[in-house]
Order: C-alpha cells, then structure tokens, then sequence
C-alpha cells in the first residue's frame, strides 16, 4: 500500500518527456521557416527591379550556413564582385587580403570565395599580403605609431600554410610584392581587404588599383578595417591614404558606399560593418559603363542563379 508500480511512476514522466520533445521540435521547424523567411528562399525574385534582395538572401544563407569560419565583412564584398563579374562576362576574378596577420581572415576569404563561385560560376583566386615578420617600423606620426609598433602581428608562415587549401601568400613588403604580383598577370581584382594598419603600407597597398584595367573589375569593393575609432583620423592611416590616393588620381576613386546599411538584411548589418565598405570605381576601365545587373539584370540575373542555387539543394 502507498507503494507505486514502476509503470504507474514512469507513465506520466515518459509523457512529459515526449511532450517537451514535440515542443521542441515544432521550434526547431519554427526557426528553419523564419530562417527561410529571412533568407529569401520563400520569395520570388523573378518581379524584382533589383538584384540586392537576392544577394542579401545568398549573403544569409552563406554566413548562416558557414557559421563563425565565413565573415560576413568579407563575404558581402566577394559576392558583389562575382555578381558583377559574371554580369560583364568576366569568367575568373582575384580576392585579395593585405594583412594576413595569423590568418584567419584569408581561411574566411578562402571558404568563401570557394562557396561563390560555385553559386555564380565564377572562378575565384585568392592571394593574401603580409611581411611574415609583423608589421614593418613605423615612418611618422602618419603610421599612428601611438596604436601600432614595429614586429606587431607577427606570422607563423609553416603553420598557416597547412591550413590553407587555395590561397596563396605572398611575403614582403607590399612596395616590392605588389608590383611583382600584377607583372604576374593574375585575374582581375575585384575584391580587397585593406589591413595593413600604416598610412605609408596602405599607400603602397594603393599599388594595386594603379594596375593595367585588365587586371582590375570595373568596380573594385573595398573593406578598410582600421578607420574607426581609437586616434584614427583623415589625416593618419588608412583614412589620410584614401584621401590622398583620390587627390593624386582623376579616373581612379575610391569612394565611400552611402547609406549601404539600408540595403543590407538587419542581422548582418553590424557584421558587415558597411562603414568599413568602400568601392574604387575605375572610370577609364572600357567595361565601366557597361551594364552590371544590380538594376535591369543584364544576364538573367539573380532569378536565373536563384533557380540554380535551387536546383543545386533539391
């Protein structure tokens, strides 16, 4: 008496159990439909006037799928290249980091460069700058020595090697590798990530888009990650560079995004940091004028790679 069968204890527990199971996953499916929704992949992007709401959802669906190895700063800059890319018949293209530092961020560039050009039929090389030594000596006040100092950054060249599967690092200083990479005739350029901390280093970075207009896109995006904050200001580093490269240059800019957070998808704007954003608009390139499907889709557009990424998940 007063004592319970086995079944009588365990029949009420084994409903519960199957109750928060069920509960669970009608949320897990809950979110997998908000996500779909916030994606983009339940909307049609055949009426749009616009290509941004499809590469806003590829940009989701990139960074939501990758996780913490697909930075969505880089990420937003190589999938506009590519998209401009295969919208004025260019089949390959070159990413760039200057900065590789302990490289984190070329595996990010390198994971995500290998995702899109699968999805645009694109292909993508990927190169990263550094010394391999940490940051050269400052020259002046210019190169904020008040943040950074000589050897900071420093690389451990075996060991990043063996992590990367593509890229490829080009060691030194970038006034001598740069001039070497673009005697190399590589694809054209149509994403940089300028990291290199000093005015004097980003100058030289500049190298690159001085370079022959075959080895440019017409539009090259741009991500500065040391303009905010901190002492930065437009008369130092990579800000004073900026200013400096479009007062000695008529048919070459580079050129703030303006108001780029209003077109990106809510969650990401912090991550894609569109104040770090910027474009080079090479104005003598022979394919600038030339349509670039982000209005009146000059190839298909985005419903035509929507329905491919389609096929390619079914």
């Amino acid at each position: 008496m007063g004592v319970h069968s086995g079944k009588g204890v365990t029949h009420p527990i084994k409903k519960a159990i199957k109750k928060l199971i069920i509960q669970t996953r009608d949320y897990i499916l809950s979110l997998k439909n908000e996500g779909k929704e916030k994606s983009g992949e339940t909307h049609s992007y055949d009426q749009d006037d616009f290509a941004w709401p499809w590469l806003n959802s590829v940009l989701v669906k990139l960074v939501t799928e990758g996780g913490s190895t697909l930075r969505p700063n880089y990420a937003w800059g190589v999938l506009q290249g590519a998209h401009l890319a295969k919208a004025i018949g260019i089949t390959r293209v070159s990413v760039i980091e200057c900065g590789v530092a302990g490289g984190n961020g070329l595996i990010s560039l390198e994971n995500i460069s290998e995702k899109v050009q699968e999805i645009f039929d694109v292909g993508i090389d990927v190169y990263g700058f550094d010394t391999g030594t940490g940051l050269p000596k400052p020259v002046d006040y210019r190169d904020l020595p008040n943040l950074w100092s000589e050897a900071a950054f420093p690389m451990d060249v075996e060991k990043l090697k063996s992590r990367l599967r593509k890229a490829r690092l080009i060691l030194g200083n970038v006034e001598d590798t740069v001039p070497i990479f673009l005697n190399s005739n590589p694809a054209p350029i149509s994403f940089i990530s300028f990291d290199v901390d000093y005015y004097s280093s980003t100058m030289q970075a500049f190298k690159l888009l001085e370079g022959d207009q075959s080895l440019l896109l017409p539009r090259v995006h741009c991500y500065f990650d040391d303009i905010l904050g901190f002492t930065y200001s437009d008369f130092t580093g990579e800000r004073l560079a900026i200013h400096e490269f479009n007062a000695s240059h008529t048919t070459r800019t580079i050129s703030k995004i303006y108001a780029l957070e209003n077109y990106l998808p809510k969650q990401y704007v912090k991550w894609v940091a569109p104040e770090k954003q910027y474009m080079a608009h090479i104005f003598d390139h022979h394919l600038y004028c030339r349509n670039d499907g982000l209005v009146k889709r000059a190839f298909g557009g985005c419903t035509d790679l929507a329905e491919k990424m389609r096929v390619k998940e079914g």
